[in-house]
């Protein structure tokens, strides 16, 4: 491990971060061939499905998600994807932005460099490239800069953490954030390592640790089978599955527990522009019984932002331990995600 690391010192709940990735990407068959012509496409009907989830059913996106947390009193991060702003317009992000700040939720940074070859920016790459630790220090400082000056443009306040899209971050990558007086960095999600996420040197990391002068914060995971580990993501487990793995932290002390989730994770085709959206009723059902878990048992959990998180630092302690699921929970799973194919 890099010699900077440090860890922070054991907390009586565990702090759970609830943090939703908002982003959008455009329907293929309306994506104009030259960036000029992308630029000024008109991108209102995806905003509408990958942000707010509309429906003939209803809205299952992200102010359905903020009036679920509000009615359980819980926090949420919206990882919001900022160098999209130059393709879809600042109208969109702002709107985006007072929306989950009016609900008394945070907004943080989500870079993904796929954006690249549609935003015109002086003195920002051009070139594509999958993820941001594919660019030199230098262009990742630049391209947090940016995200974060067009999040500041849209209203957002208190910007401390972000994310690296596709969580492919690695060690510049948290530089980049320190150069840009961001103090908490939630890139290393131990699934991706090795793919995505180049940030091996951390290892199976289940805990806030400070690396490169800022603290990482992990997402959550466990193992569902033999060397196989799995994020607690809510579309990837099963509502046992993360129960299981919340218990297991309180009963084992972590600091910390990372849930990832999307803004148009609750619906079926959303991704697909010929295909009207759907609420996904099993995604549905998992969020509504996470935050009625998450409401109902705060002497063992609390729901935080990232802005609050005043971390203190400790000396060097074991590391937790990791979670092997009850087989019977992945096999839940395996039977919801079959159910959920069907439907």
């Amino acid at each position: 491990m890099p010699r900077s690391f440090c860890t922070l010192a054991p907390i009586l709940m565990v702090n759970v971060f609830i943090t939703i990735d908002t982003e959008l990407w455009p329907f293929a068959e309306d994506w104009p061939v030259t960036p000029l012509d992308r630029r000024s496409l008109d991108l209102s009907r995806e905003v509408q499905n990958y942000f707010y989830g509309v429906t003939a059913s209803g809205e299952f996106g992200v102010r359905y998600q903020l009036h679920t947390f509000s009615k359980m009193d819980l926090k949420a991060t919206f990882f919001v994807e900022a160098l999209s702003a130059g393709v879809i317009g600042g109208d969109h992000v702002r709107s985006l932005v007072r929306t989950i700040q009016d609900a008394s939720q945070e907004v943080q940074l989500q870079v993904h460099t796929e954006w690249l070859g549609d935003v015109d920016a002086p003195g920002l790459t051009r070139q594509f490239r999958q993820n941001l630790r594919e660019f030199p220090l230098e262009e990742q400082t630049k391209l947090v800069a940016h995200g974060l000056e067009n999040l500041r443009e849209a209203g957002a306040r208190d910007l401390v953490a972000m994310r690296a899209g596709n969580f492919g971050g690695d060690l510049n990558t948290l530089r980049a954030a320190k150069a840009n007086d961001l103090r908490i960095d939630s890139s290393h999600n131990v699934a991706y390592i090795g793919q995505a996420c180049n940030l091996p040197s951390l290892g199976m990391l289940l805990r806030p640790a400070l690396i490169e002068g800022v603290v990482e914060i992990p997402v959550s995971f466990f193992s569902d089978y033999p060397a196989h580990f799995r994020i607690v993501q809510l579309c990837a487990c099963s509502f046992a599955e993360i129960r299981e793995a919340l218990n297991w932290a309180w009963r084992d002390k972590w600091q910390t527990f990372v849930i990832v989730m999307h803004s148009f994770e609750l619906l079926k085709h959303h991704s697909n522009g010929s295909r009207r959206p759907l609420p996904h009723p099993l995604h549905v059902q998992r969020f509504t019984r996470l935050c009625q878990f998450l409401s109902q048992n705060r002497d063992k959990f609390q729901t935080m932002h990232f802005r609050d998180f005043i971390p203190s630092i400790a000396s060097v302690e074991p590391m937790p331990r990791w979670l092997r699921a009850r087989f019977r929970d992945t096999l839940h799973r395996y039977g919801e995600q079959a159910l959920g194919r069907a439907l």
